[in-house]
């Protein structure tokens, strides 16, 4: 992915919301019941047609598929690895003190069929040809569009073994490992197409406030500092610029007030070799973290995709506030180094809605009128 040195580039996290009927389909897939395989796949190709132009229209410069194909941007491995069945609990440490809202946060029809399996045997590819049918819908979608405007998400061992509860490998550090492995033909078939590969890892934070019952995470910044080490060594061949590490503190609306702070983690998260760092910074809980940047140096091979709109409101921003977050950012760190985006995906489950899809499409359009003002403030 190339930055820009005329204006500031805008991308996003990747899942956009499915359109009903899909997702319809996609409850079936995870409650295990019969679909019709070729009508779901011809569904996908069609809907991600849609989902491109739409991005493109808007005017987005760095774009998704939206994950249409996916039950979840992480639990998709329960469609194409063996070794998960089951479901888990997601446990959060913030619902202690507001337990009414955990209730709401996950009232809706999409958390009814959320999944968190249970890892009880070896993680072997199930499905080789997924993620090639990934790519090539994602191409025919993006027609003569260049790859490298375009970016496909893939989750990280570490999240697996922090969202997963492990019930096979003998300790933590093993089943990492076993996830990376697993995941890395994944990885590189998305960088040979020429697609910038993103590593979604929200566990880099959420590790230190969430926790899935049954888990074997005793330690975050140790789990946190293992997964890097891994994807590393995985990734050793890849172009950092053909990376994008994204860090997330969850996409719930809870009150989010346990959180651990960027400043906490951030020189773990250096030592990704990603080129492209990915933070939230638009939500109320993290947007004052920008300021960290003063007292942290953002190594001279980094840039940082800075999360300017938050997805978990159904408030549309300003897009003069959206470019006063950018502007923030440019000025301490150069304005060649930021890439406008979205503090996470506006539909990480299938169904799972913090934002309302329709509002989701008017952010994305704040999201680039305001790169465009804070460019035109810069430049």
């Amino acid at each position: 992915m190339q930055l820009s040195t005329e204006h500031i580039l805008t991308t996003h996290a990747g899942s956009l919301p499915r359109p009903d009927d899909l997702a319809q389909t996609m409850y079936d897939v995870l409650d295990g019941k019969p679909v019709d395989q070729a009508a779901l796949d011809a569904r996908v190709r069609a809907a991600i047609v849609e989902v491109v132009a739409r991005q493109q229209k808007i005017g987005l410069d760095v774009i998704s598929d939206g994950e249409l194909g996916k039950v979840g941007f992480s639990n998709y491995v329960l469609q194409r690895m063996t070794g998960f069945e089951g479901n888990a609990d997601f446990i959060a440490a913030d619902f202690a003190e507001a337990p009414g809202v955990a209730a709401d946060v996950f009232g809706s029809e999409g958390s009814r069929h959320l999944r968190l399996p249970v890892l009880n045997g070896p993680i072997e590819l199930r499905d080789t040809k997924a993620v090639e049918r990934e790519i090539a819908d994602f191409k025919s979608a993006l027609g003569d569009t260049s790859a490298d405007k375009a970016f496909v998400p893939a989750v990280t061992p570490g999240h697996v073994a922090f969202n997963f509860p492990n019930r096979y490998y003998k300790s933590h550090q093993e089943y990492i490992e076993a996830a990376a492995a697993a995941l890395a033909p994944e990885y590189k078939a998305i960088v040979d197409a020429g697609f910038n590969l993103q590593l979604d890892s929200p566990d880099a934070a959420m590790a230190f406030h969430c926790k899935v019952q049954g888990g074997d995470l005793d330690d975050p910044a140790a789990h946190l500092a293992a997964g890097i080490e891994v994807l590393n060594d995985v990734l050793s061949s890849v172009p950092a610029e053909k990376i994008r590490y994204h860090v997330c503190w969850g996409n719930y609306r809870g009150p989010h007030h346990k959180d651990v702070a960027l400043r906490d983690i951030v020189k773990l998260v250096l030592k990704s070799r990603a080129k492209f760092i990915y933070i939230e910074a638009a939500n109320p809980r993290h947007e004052h973290e920008w300021a960290i940047w003063k007292e942290v140096t953002l190594p001279d091979d980094k840039a940082l995709i800075v999360g300017a709109i938050d997805t978990k409101t159904n408030t549309v921003e300003h897009p003069e506030l959206v470019a006063q977050r950018l502007e923030r950012f440019a000025n301490i760190v150069g304005k060649e180094r930021v890439i406008a985006g979205t503090d996470c995906g506006f539909a990480t489950f299938v169904g799972f809605h913090p934002c309302h899809p329709d509002v989701a499409w008017l952010k994305l359009r704040a999201l680039v009128e305001g790169a465009q003002l804070a460019s035109e403030h810069l430049w």
